[in-house]
């Protein structure tokens, strides 16, 4: 009786594996429609309804201590990612956790160089519904701070994910994703579809290299035994 109340124990409120794969699965279904959707109202200039709505309602809470701290905390979406992500993957290798480093740097990297690879070919402009609050020289969708932020957020929440570190880990990822991309819609920099848009696609593409990334690494440990 003890052991079965030990066995309990341990697996109450547990998510069974096939319960995961389906919760993954739609959370990533979810991501791709509502990028495509997004891209789709923005392609040709186009708009999206709630922009202007919501980012009025922004500006409207305006108020200097607040400025000062979305500049500040939009700084978290800048190069430190970089560092942070390097940094991360240096503690990773030590711990000679290949490919879960491997899994933090292409997650930032690429997520970059996918950013940068977007914009001018939608050619979104800037938001001028007020005089922007910091200046950007590039195009508007999607946002590279939001998914700067969310390119080393999410890996590491994948890390953390089955260890006693997985809720404090999400809950601090996700007040870090929210706070960046909320300052780059107050200070003016993006539209709020810019974004979403920005989070969802990180998602996939951290999804992405964590299935391609573990899916190598199995096949190289099946090699190695032989």
């Amino acid at each position: 009786m003890a052991r079965e109340n030990g066995v309990s124990a341990r697996s109450g409120g547990a998510v069974s594996p096939r319960g995961g794969q389906v919760a993954i699965a739609v959370v990533l279904v979810v991501c791709a429609v509502v990028f495509l959707a997004l891209l789709r109202q923005v392609w040709d200039g186009g708009s999206v309804a709630f922009d202007h709505p919501v980012m009025m309602w922004i500006h409207g809470a305006t108020t200097p201590w607040l400025t000062d701290t979305a500049q500040v905390v939009t700084l978290l979406g800048g190069r430190i990612v970089q560092v942070a992500a390097v940094a991360t993957a240096v503690v990773l290798c030590a711990l000679r956790r290949w490919a879960d480093a491997i899994i933090v740097v292409a997650a930032v990297v690429g997520s970059s160089r996918i950013n940068v690879a977007l914009k001018p070919v939608i050619e979104r402009a800037r938001p001028d519904l007020w005089e922007p609050m910091t200046v950007e020289t590039t195009y508007s969708f999607p946002s590279g701070h939001t998914m700067a932020a969310m390119s080393i957020a999410a890996p590491l929440v994948i890390l953390a994910w089955n260890t006693r570190f997985r809720w404090p880990t999400l809950v601090l990822a996700a007040i870090y994703v929210i706070a960046v991309g909320a300052t780059r819609v107050y200070l003016g920099a993006h539209f709020p579809s810019d974004v979403l848009a920005g989070w969802c696609l990180t998602v996939l593409w951290v999804s992405a290299v964590v299935l391609v990334v573990r899916y190598l690494a199995a096949i190289s440990s099946r090699i190695k035994a032989g």
